[in-house]
């Protein structure tokens, strides 16, 4: 196994969540300037994990920008020496290894997909079993732009936006975390 170095990761994560938070916060501002309120809620969210951040307002974007930058290092860099203590025994350090490691963007689409469209059904299953006041939904009309209520439609829409987002998180990390390791082994060399 071949131990991960954090930068890559950390810039992946930086990119991915900077460009998801503009989206997030311009999407919102282009809806509020046309007038169509209760259709996207992301800056709910974003009250709730960052601090200081307080509305629609220019400060609190700039200070989201910040925030979420930061984010993005603090985690790469707690997740990956984690992962690689964990994977210790298993590195030898002793081989070199100059085979380039090249993360193909169809499997890393087609994992996330899976993974998040399962996650997303068995939620929204069990959304329809259990209480009003217990249930996802509300997270789900934050999250999933479109997604309104427990059907079929709203249902469609989530994958649809799921599809969106795997798209977009996949092409983010292969791209960045290719170019990073494309040139650790020009260093190496």
């Amino acid at each position: 196994m071949k131990k991960i170095e954090p930068y890559p990761v950390a810039s992946a994560l930086f990119f991915i969540f900077e460009i998801f938070y503009i989206i997030c916060m311009v999407g919102k501002f282009i809806l509020i300037q046309l007038n169509i309120n209760g259709f996207w809620h992301m800056h709910k969210l974003w009250e709730n994990i960052l601090p200081g951040f307080n509305g629609l307002t220019l400060l609190s974007f700039v200070l989201g920008l910040i925030e979420v930058g930061i984010g993005a290092y603090i985690a790469a860099y707690i997740i990956v020496p984690t992962y690689n203590r964990l994977i210790r025994n298993k590195i030898n350090d002793k081989e070199i290894t100059r085979k380039t490691f090249n993360v193909r963007f169809k499997t890393l689409f087609f994992t996330i997909l899976s993974y998040f469209s399962f996650l997303f059904t068995i939620c929204f299953v069990y959304d329809l079993f259990i209480p009003q006041f217990l249930n996802m939904s509300i997270i789900w009309k934050i999250l999933l732009p479109g997604f309104s209520n427990l059907t079929l439609l709203s249902y469609l829409i989530g994958i649809f936006d799921i599809i969106i987002y795997s798209f977009y998180s996949a092409s983010i990390i292969a791209g960045v975390l290719n170019y990073f390791e494309k040139g650790q082994i020009i260093n190496v060399k």
